[in-house]
């Protein structure tokens, strides 16, 4: 589940292409892959102007060292012309065609005189290394395409680009173009960029796919097995709803990263995939002696749109860096196709297994992920309530996910360590830490910490459950502040290893509650507000079963509420938990519904009017009440309340210890 296209990987790992490409390395100069202005773009809006006059001269008798300006159209007649050494040719409104020019030794020529019809062979090089693309050069048919059209566009831009590396050109811009591309054929694609190289586009460049009978031949831009690429501006328009079907659809991204070092995408769109807009991978298993992962990737300033699964995938790679970009409506349904699984903005999910043995097998590593500053959403969260989304299933850390602003859709990680999610500012939706299947499980989840985020849900605010958490100086609003432990039909598992501090939590029915078993879970220090008609400030169940304690402590939190006209209005606390410690808070009355071993102590205790500041509604055998200062409104109701008592017909064991410490005060 974690490779997004398993049947890509031939048995040994590699991607079956036969690019030839191993350690991407090249001894060309290395473009700019930082934050310099690179001038204004490019425009081609007028052409390039070409005088077609023939030329009344021929290139015979050329002299060593010599420049050409070109301004008339040359045409070599099939020929190939033999150029001397240090010949330099310049545009100047003209052209060559129909031949070869083989250079004899440092030869140099102008990028504008490059074109489909002109072979270059020989020691030569650009006299620039920015080329400047015109889509008329180079067999480029724009609009409304067949099949085979759209194949001899791929045909041309590659043509193209092949060209200008080989020429030691290292920024290839292009700026208008509207044009559909087709690979040749399953595993082969459209631009297949090389290395120590640029692709800058404009806001008037549109790469177009065209629907496709084969697997993977339809990714617009391939970077695999190059090291030092940047790729800027331009939309890249995925084919999901080119194909008058809804599903059954063949994969394909707009972008792919493949065992790219030093990659730089910048500003550009892309949108409609498939499968996913941009994703990021390595050739070859992480076992594989010959692996060589994909590495200092930097995603910046893009927007990602409608991709029909993800809108960004990273399955494999470490160093990447995703800052800057918008994330809209990933994994959503239109009305000419459906999403595909898991449906979401971002994922990291690299492939993991077991062999024969049980022993953990990783096709598929990530680690070191940075995910800041990108906004998400989902247009219409009502309709498509499934899109939308950060999922991080497996990694390492650290995994730092922060100062995102998030529109009804939110985070969720799962067997992960090092994950950090702080300063996220989310309206609509929540975060999901950790699962309940990773209960204590510290071999691969540990590590992890929520904080600092401001979080407005229209559920629950945060679910936290499975192993090794930290949530810390969060704000979090919702139906239900945190939630502890949910999301497994097996009730011994849970939430393990967790530390809930310094929370602000603003509540309509539970400020905190937990489900199944918690173990080494400690709540403390948090603030707590609950709305008008809250049911429970907590609600604190614990399946715990060992013979040892299970060190689930609720310590040192303040609730306040509207319940009633109490000092606190704060809503009752309902404890259902075996082996708890309720001690050092301030909240309202407590009801008792079963459980053993729990030990309410050192609380001050404000309960609402008409209700008893502690009550047992079931036996909790091996439970201390002591040390609590309570109040209860004896004056403003005609029931008869009390400080510590139980439900009609429930009889507590002798080993309940109801401490004679405890203080009670009537109002």
């Amino acid at each position: 589940v974690g490779l997004e296209d398993p049947d890509e990987e031939t048995v040994d790992g590699s991607d079956g292409d036969n690019d030839g490409n191993s350690d991407g390395s090249d001894d060309q100069d290395t473009p700019d892959l930082g934050e310099t202005d690179n001038g204004p773009d490019f425009d081609s809006s007028e052409g390039l102007k070409i005088d077609n006059t023939p030329c009344d001269y021929t290139l015979d008798g050329i002299e060593s060292n010599s420049t050409l300006e070109i301004a008339c159209r040359m045409d070599l007649g099939g020929q190939t012309i033999t150029v001397p050494s240090g010949v330099t040719f310049v545009f100047a409104g003209g052209e060559i065609i129909n031949g070869t020019l083989n250079f004899s030794a440092q030869g140099t020529i102008d990028g504008d005189l490059l074109n489909k019809d002109l072979t270059i062979e020989g020691d030569v090089k650009l006299d620039d290394p920015i080329f400047q693309f015109y889509p008329e050069r180079w067999d480029i048919v724009q609009g409304d395409v067949n099949l085979q059209r759209a194949k001899d566009n791929s045909f041309g831009i590659q043509d193209a680009v092949d060209l200008v590396h080989s020429l030691e050109g290292d920024t290839f811009e292009i700026d208008k173009l509207d044009a559909f591309f087709h690979g040749k054929d399953v595993y082969n694609y459209n631009i297949v960029m090389p290395s120590n190289f640029y692709l800058k586009m404009t806001d008037n460049t549109h790469l177009r796919t065209f629907p496709s009978l084969d697997e993977y031949s339809t990714f617009l831009i391939m970077i695999q097995g190059v090291e030092n690429v940047k790729v800027s501006g331009g939309y890249l328009h995925g084919d999901r709803d080119l194909y008058g079907r809804m599903d059954n659809l063949p994969r394909s991204h707009t972008m792919k990263i493949k065992t790219g070092v030093n990659v730089v995408i910048d500003n550009v769109h892309m949108s409609n995939a498939t499968q996913d807009g941009l994703a990021i991978e390595s050739n070859r298993f992480a076992y594989d002696p010959d692996y060589v992962g994909s590495n200092n990737i930097l995603i910046k300033n893009c927007v990602f749109d409608s991709n029909r699964r993800i809108n960004l995938t990273i399955t494999d790679g470490y160093n990447i860096t995703v800052e800057n970009c918008t994330f809209i409506d990933g994994g959503i349904d239109t009305n000419k196709s459906n999403s595909s699984a898991p449906s979401c903005n971002l994922n990291i999910e690299p492939l993991r297994g077991r062999d024969a043995s049980g022993n953990l097998v990783e096709y598929q590593k990530v680690e070191n992920v940075t995910i800041r500053n990108n906004i998400q959403s989902v247009r219409d969260i009502s309709s498509q309530p499934r899109a939308g989304g950060f999922l991080l299933s497996h990694g390492y850390g650290p995994i730092i996910v922060e100062n995102n602003e998030m529109i009804d859709t939110g985070i969720s990680f799962h067997t992960v360590n090092g994950v950090i999610i702080r300063n996220n500012t989310i309206t609509g939706a929540g975060i999901n830490a950790g699962s309940a299947e990773t209960f204590d499980r510290e071999d691969f989840v540990y590590g992890n910490e929520v904080s600092g985020n401001d979080v407005v849900s229209n559920g629950t605010a945060l679910n936290v459950s499975g192993n090794g958490v930290k949530v810390f100086n969060n704000s979090f609003e919702g139906t239900i502040g945190i939630a502890l432990g949910t999301g497994s039909t097996d009730r011994s598992r849970g939430t393990s290893n967790t530390e809930i501090e310094n929370n602000y939590i603003k509540a309509s029915s539970r400020g905190i509650t937990s489900q199944n078993t918690m173990h080494n879970v400690l709540i403390d220090n948090n603030e707590i507000s609950m709305q008008s008609g809250a049911n429970f400030s907590f609600s604190l169940t614990n399946e715990w079963s060992g013979s040892s304690s299970a060190n689930f402590v609720v310590s040192n939190n303040i609730v306040s509420g509207n319940k009633s006209n109490s000092s606190t209005g704060a809503p009752p606390s309902l404890i259902g938990a075996n082996s708890i410690d309720y001690i050092n808070n301030e909240s309202g009355d407590v009801q008792i519904n079963g459980g053993r071993n729990i030990n309410v102590s050192n609380n001050i205790i404000d309960a609402n009017i008409g209700e008893h500041g502690i009550l047992f509604y079931a036996d909790a055998p091996n439970s201390t009440i002591e040390n609590n200062s309570i109040t209860v409104y004896t004056s403003q109701t005609p029931l008869n309340v009390q400080c510590i008592t139980q439900a009609s017909g429930i009889s507590l064991s002798s080993s309940v210890n109801i401490s004679n410490n405890n203080s009670c005060a009537e109002q």
